[in-house]
């Protein structure tokens, strides 16, 4: 790409003010009058921003949010200086942030206050600040208004403000600030002199101050070796490119502080460009994103922070931090930059050595027909149900059986199983098998190996030859799934006539190997689909069926009802009393409570219906089949019979009762919503009838 791009001008990006500004004001407006005058702010401002937006310091706002901020700011708190008010606040609120260690760093205040163009930078970009003179215990700067902005009388008292902070990140007491020529009142520009005392100063760095300094330094740093730890922690948990770069995005925003930020890399030097970015938007992106890949790091604009993201073994990309035309990053910047860099291409090392790893799976096109059978799988069973179907191309056999570990109720069980036509379905099944003390399966159990076990009449494990041979199996080789230190489950591989057909050699003992290896890696993976789908579609607390599940439970349940033209009856049940429980006893108790519910609910009906937290106190319970009336009735009864006897809870005996609302389709509603929709409102017409009769009785 020929072209160069330029910086957009500051007015037109808006990108003006670092949410570091928003932050402290924010703070300032909570400690006044808490989250309502937060609330009132915002309105006042008209600010369509969040505050969790304003919070976060590696966000930035426009000159005119800025503005408004400060108006709102000093009409809720009724403060005469708001805006110098804030500024003045940053050093305490800001103490421990990178860029408060990045100033540090400079050594000393007139060193921050000669390089003010650069260091006001990581605040705003909304005017140019230049130093006309520095020494120990003063320094004059100069403020005008950036191209595309006028100063205002709130953005010249904040800047009074944060530049009488200087001092107390080196131990200080606050510099005294004179304002006295200011654009906002007519004046060319703005004059700021700034004095504090550098006799104690001197005195500060052999005694308590020094040591508060360094303090301060300490807790930066602890700061940013937490960052560097939690974005280690983040690239390990990262499963894809895209997360990665996001993820050192964001990271890299904390630390180096521009408007502007973008990473772009490919895995291959022909591969596609990834590209994640803030500030950009995403047609612009893509045009910065070629351009610094074509560039060398060191041709861009000095405004232009650019790191290549590469190791020892490959070269990605490129990591971007942008300021507009006219600003500067300090040496450090650059170091840390290159620290996430560095970041990122570890991450990417591993993506690109999996990718080669895929490379020599596909030499074989039978392992490959697997891996693609296996990566369409979501949970175990069905990582077992694929691997039994497509083991058949891989190995000439008869009978495939998958069996799974249960660690739950510690036996092996057979998810899934691959039959040929010769195959005889009248045989014996072998679904359920506990391990026997000694036996083969304790000692895999005990010792996981990933050694293919050959079983035949005259060879393998006697307990093994007796169980294949209930099959009909003439020979067998079982290869276990296991990973280092833990079995998941077994892999049957069978011939019920010419045992030869499995007699081991290095390329059959190969092809197995290779389906262990990606089995075993698509069992692990299954079993975290497992825990997310569990999670996802079971209450966390109760362990019963969420809304989502039992919604869907519902509709498959009234599909098969409408097919059959039967009904199927379904109760809403809500506490009664349960606010109390948590209001005295907290919520730990309260959760407790709900758990013990949840037991009785189950307790209270058959196996195969189905009883879900909604969330809350609700519940819902749907009765399978057709119930009558009468057997409605009794249901009510039973669930009602539940809650007579008190709750013992850490210590505690509680009481709770229970309002039950029923709903039946086809009768009450047609679909699911609408039926849980029928059913709440029979609850909530039942308890508001049970309360009636309440207020009579005491009245």
């Amino acid at each position: 790409m020929g072209g160069v791009l330029t910086d957009p001008e500051p007015a037109a990006d808006g990108n003006h003010f670092s949410c570091s500004m928003s932050a402290v004001l924010l703070a300032r407006v909570h400690a006044f009058g808490g989250d309502q005058a937060v609330g009132k702010l915002l309105a006042l401002a008209g600010s369509e921003r969040s505050p969790e937006y304003l919070l976060d310091i590696t966000n930035w706002i426009s000159y005119d949010e800025a503005i408004a901020l400060w108006r709102a700011g000093t009409d809720v708190t009724h403060h005469p200086d708001f805006a110098r008010a804030v500024g003045a606040d940053a050093a305490e609120r800001l103490n421990a942030s990178p860029v408060a260690a990045l100033l540090r760093s400079l050594g000393s205040p007139e060193n921050v206050y000669r390089q003010i163009a650069t260091s006001a930078s990581k605040f705003s970009v909304a005017a140019q600040l230049e130093a006309t003179d520095a020494g120990p215990g003063f320094a004059e700067i100069v403020a005008t208004a950036a191209p595309g902005f006028e100063r205002s009388a709130h953005h010249c008292a904040w800047t009074r403000g944060l530049l009488s902070t200087t001092p107390i990140l080196f131990g200080l007491p606050r510099a005294h600030v004179q304002h006295d020529q200011c654009a906002a009142h007519g004046a060319s520009e703005c004059h700021y002199r700034i004095t504090w005392d550098a006799d104690q100063a001197k005195v500060t760095a052999d005694t308590s101050g020094q040591v508060a300094a360094l303090r301060q330094q300490l807790d930066a740093m602890r700061e940013r070796l937490q960052s560097m730890f939690a974005t280690a922690s983040d690239l390990i948990a990262a499963d894809h490119i895209d997360d990665v770069l996001a993820r050192i995005t964001d990271r890299a925003a904390v630390e180096v502080r521009a408007p502007r930020y973008l990473v772009a890399v490919r895995l291959t030097p022909d591969g596609e460009v990834h590209c994640h970015h803030k500030g950009f938007d995403d047609e612009e992106a893509m045009e910065y994103a070629k351009l610094v890949l074509e560039r060398h790091p060191a041709s861009h604009p000095d405004s232009w922070l650019v790191v290549p993201v590469g190791s020892n073994r490959h070269e990605y990309g490129r990591l971007l931090a942008m300021h507009h035309a006219d600003q500067r990053f300090f040496p450090v910047e650059r170091e840390l930059l290159q620290v996430y860099a560095r970041y990122a291409a570890s991450a990417l090392d591993g993506a690109s050595a999996l990718m080669q790893a895929q490379q020599r799976y596909d030499q074989s096109a039978a392992l490959l027909d697997l891996a693609r059978a296996l990566a369409r799988a979501g949970t175990s069973r069905e990582v077992a149900l694929r691997l039994a179907d497509a083991v058949p191309s891989v190995v000439d056999c008869d009978r495939v059986g998958v069996y799974l570990w249960d660690s739950v109720d510690a036996q092996l069980v057979q998810q899934a199983v691959h039959r040929n036509q010769s195959d005889d379905d009248e045989l014996e099944e072998l679904k359920v098998r506990t391990p026997v003390p000694g036996g083969p399966l304790e000692r895999l159990l005990n010792n996981p190996s990933h050694e293919p076990m050959f079983i035949d009449a005259e060879n393998g494990d006697p307990v093994l030859r007796e169980l294949t041979a209930k099959v009909g199996a003439e020979a067998t080789i079982i290869v276990p799934l296991a990973t280092t230190d833990a079995l998941l489950g077994l892999l049957v591989v069978s011939v019920l006539q010419r045992a030869d057909r499995l007699k081991p050699n290095p390329d059959l003992l190969d092809r197995l190997s290779g389906v262990a290896a990606q089995a075993t890696t698509a069992l692990q993976n299954g079993a975290l689909v497992d825990q997310i789908t569990h999670q996802a579609l079971h209450d966390q607390l109760t362990g019963l069926a969420n809304r989502l599940q039992f919604t869907e439970q519902l509709r498959v349940a009234i599909n098969r009802a409408r097919q059959s033209s039967q009904s199927l009856t379904l109760f809403y049940v809500d506490l009664d009393g349960f606010k109390p429980v948590n209001d005295e006893f907290g919520h730990e108790v309260g959760d407790q409570l709900l758990v013990a519910v949840g037991q009785r609910l189950i307790g209270s009906t058959r196996a195969d219906d189905a009883v879900a937290r909604l969330g809350g106190d609700e519940f819902a319970i749907l009765i399978h089949g057709h119930t009558s009336p009468q057997e409605a009735e009794a249901v009510i009864a039973r669930l009602t019979r539940a809650f007579e006897d008190p709750f013992k809870i850490a210590g505690h005996e509680l009481r709770l009762g229970a309002s039950v609302g029923r709903a039946v389709f086809p009768i009450d509603a047609d679909t699911a919503d609408e039926l849980l929709r029928c059913a709440d409102s029979a609850m909530f017409q039942n308890k508001r009838g049970r309360s009636a009769i309440r207020r009579a009785l005491s009245a």
